[in-house]
C-alpha cells in the first residue's frame, strides 16, 4: 500500500524496538493513524463533489478514498482543511487505468474489497444525487406557489416550471424569488412576470455573478 494511503487502510510502522530495560522506544504518537470516521469521509467526498483533486476522475468511474494532504507521520491532522478527496490510483501512486484493468491479476480478497467500496460509494453518490433533485422539486414548488399568490393564477405554465427545475441548479432559489418579486413591482402585465424573472436572472448570470 502507498505510503500516504486512503480511509481504513493502516499505516505500516516499523516495529518498535525494546531498550535493555524492557522499555519501548515510543514512535511518536502523531505517526499513528486512526481510521476516519465514514461521516467525515463522506461530507469530503460530498465537498469535493465526488472528484479526485489531483486527476479530476469522478465516481463512479473510479474508487475514492480521503488523504491527508499532509501526512499524518508529519504531523498532518484529521481537520477537514488537510483532507482532500483523492481517487485509488494517484493515493497509491499509480497512474489512472480503468477499473476493470486495474482489478485483473490483482489479489482476490483486495479485488473484493475495491468492489465492495464502488458499490459503497455508488450508493452514496446516488443518494447525493437523489437529495439535491428533491431539494430542487421542493424550492420549485415554493416558487410556483409564490408566482400563484403574486398573480392569482391557479397554475404556472409548464415550460415556466421546467425552466425554474434547471435553473435551481446554477442559481440560488433566494435569487429566483427576488426576481420574481421584482416582477411583481414591475409595471409589466402579469402574464409576462416569468419572463421578466428570467430576464433578469440571465443578465446577473452574464455579468458574471
Amino acid at each position: 500500500m502507498g505510503e500516504n494511503s486512503g480511509v481504513g487502510t493502516a499505516r505500516t510502522v516499523p516495529n518498535q524496538a525494546i531498550t535493555d530495560r524492557g522499555e519501548d522506544m515510543a514512535t511518536p504518537t502523531h505517526s499513528k493513524r486512526s481510521s476516519l470516521s465514514v461521516r467525515t469521509r463522506f461530507e469530503i467526498f460530498k465537498r469535493d463533489n465526488f472528484t479526485c483533486r489531483y486527476c479530476g476522475q469522478r465516481s463512479p468511474d473510479v474508487i475514492l478514498e480521503v488523504d491527508h494532504i499532509v501526512p499524518v507521520c508529519d504531523g498532518g491532522t484529521d481537520d477537514p482543511i488537510n483532507l482532500a478527496t483523492s481517487c485509488w490510483a494517484c493515493n497509491h501512486g499509480k497512474a489512472y487505468v480503468p477499473l476493470n484493468e486495474l482489478l485483473v491479476g490483482e489479489d482476490p480478497t483486495e479485488r473484493a474489497v475495491l468492489i465492495a467500496e464502488r458499490e459503497r460509494q455508488l450508493r452514496e453518490y446516488n443518494e447525493v444525487l437523489k437529495t439535491d433533485r428533491q431539494r430542487r422539486e421542493d424550492q420549485a414548488q415554493d416558487l410556483v406557489n409564490e408566482f400563484c399568490r403574486l398573480t392569482g393564477y391557479e397554475f404556472m405554465l409548464n415550460e415556466d416550471w421546467l425552466w425554474v427545475v434547471e435553473e435551481l441548479k446554477r442559481t440560488p432559489y433566494e435569487l429566483i424569488l427576488d426576481k420574481l418579486h421584482a416582477a411583481a413591482r414591475s409595471s409589466a402585465p402579469k402574464r409576462f412576470w416569468m419572463r421578466y424573472a428570467k430576464t433578469c436572472v440571465r443578465r446577473w448570470r452574464e455579468e458574471g455573478f
